[in-house]
């Protein structure tokens, strides 16, 4: 016969997704867990076109994640861990995930690739890869409470973010960063139903990875909180949470009262009645791009890091663990004109 048949089979899954092509290359490698478990085959699956990007950032993205989201959770229970090139956004499964990005091509047929592209590529992969975590294994009701499935992975990938390696651009999941949308017009508590949300990205992603990032860094400090988070995420796994639950497991878990702090940040909007109005720091565009880069980063040297990123410097990054990984932009910082 011309025709062959495959059969799936998995344990503990709640969804489920393929990709076939005749184009794809396959690269992966292995991740042995913390504690000595199962070894885990972290996979891509990619067209040559995602080349030089693909072949050197995926299959490393999908076992950082592994790394970083099991030291905070549990041991990854599946067998493999999977990042397929897709044409434009991504999405989760169990064990498989798509990821958008690949290299631009010149008229000459040369490939290169922007700094956003790089660090978008592995961003993406550590979220979607990061969703086997919440809501595959964790299986929140996303459907009623999205901010139990994107609030905790975006959570997770800001930690994974800092241990990529330092300076990593954007700044997800810290205070200063959702300045703009926590003084918006319009806003609406956490614990909205998700059909009548607005602001969908801030409110169910950015405020819940902010609120879990304060209570780590200032009002429960890191061990209570790692205790805790973890707590949550073993005695839940392969269940079917619900707010009430991650709520009840971190203060039974720290000894800590935090119903004013749930209050606050999910289901209300309230604010502190007080407020600076308007700071206006005005300057002239001299389109020069090598006065205004050194502007840029004076401003930023002068401006410091915030307390997360202070709090961070010390941590583990991968780029210097595996130099291979760095490139042109790892020698080279944004205010640098070439």
């Amino acid at each position: 016969s011309d025709k062959a048949t495959w059969k799936f089979r998995a344990e503990n899954v709640r969804d489920f997704a393929f990709a076939s092509s005749r184009k794809f290359v396959w690269d992966a490698m292995g991740v042995k867990q913390a504690n000595g478990g199962n070894t885990v085959m972290a996979m891509s699956f990619y067209p040559e076109e995602g080349m030089p990007l693909w072949d050197k950032y995926s299959t490393e993205a999908v076992a950082h994640t592994l790394e970083v989201y099991s030291k905070y959770t549990f041991e990854y229970p599946y067998p493999v861990a999977q990042s397929v090139n897709s044409a434009t956004s991504g999405m989760e499964y169990p064990m498989l995930s798509f990821n958008p990005r690949r290299p631009d091509e010149d008229d000459e047929g040369v490939r290169t690739y922007s700094r956003s592209t790089k660090y978008g590529l592995i961003g993406v992969i550590i979220h979607e890869v990061g969703h086997n975590y919440f809501p595959m294994i964790v299986n929140t009701p996303e459907r009623d409470w999205f901010w139990m499935d994107e609030g905790f992975n975006t959570f997770l990938q800001s930690l994974a973010h800092r241990e990529w390696e330092e300076g990593w651009p954007g700044n997800v999941g810290a205070p200063e960063a959702i300045i703009p949308f926590m003084i918006s017009k319009n806003q609406m508590p956490v614990m909205t139903d998700p059909e009548s949300l607005i602001q969908f990205g801030a409110n169910a992603y950015r405020k819940p990875a902010t609120a879990f990032n304060i209570l780590r860094e200032t009002v429960m400090g890191r061990e209570a909180f790692d205790r805790a988070f973890k707590e949550y995420a073993q005695r839940w796994m392969f269940k079917r949470p619900y707010p009430a639950d991650f709520f009840r497991t971190m203060e039974d878990a720290s000894g800590y009262d935090l119903d004013w702090f749930w209050r606050g940040w999910f289901y209300s909007t309230d604010h502190v009645d007080i407020s600076l109005d308007r700071v206006t720091w005005g300057t002239v565009n001299t389109k020069d791009p090598d006065v205004e880069m050194a502007y840029k980063k004076e401003r930023a040297a002068e401006a410091g890091d915030s307390l997360i990123i202070e709090r961070h410097a010390n941590d583990r990054r991968r780029v210097l663990e595996r130099p291979e990984l760095q490139d042109f932009y790892n020698q080279n910082d944004n205010y640098t004109v070439t």
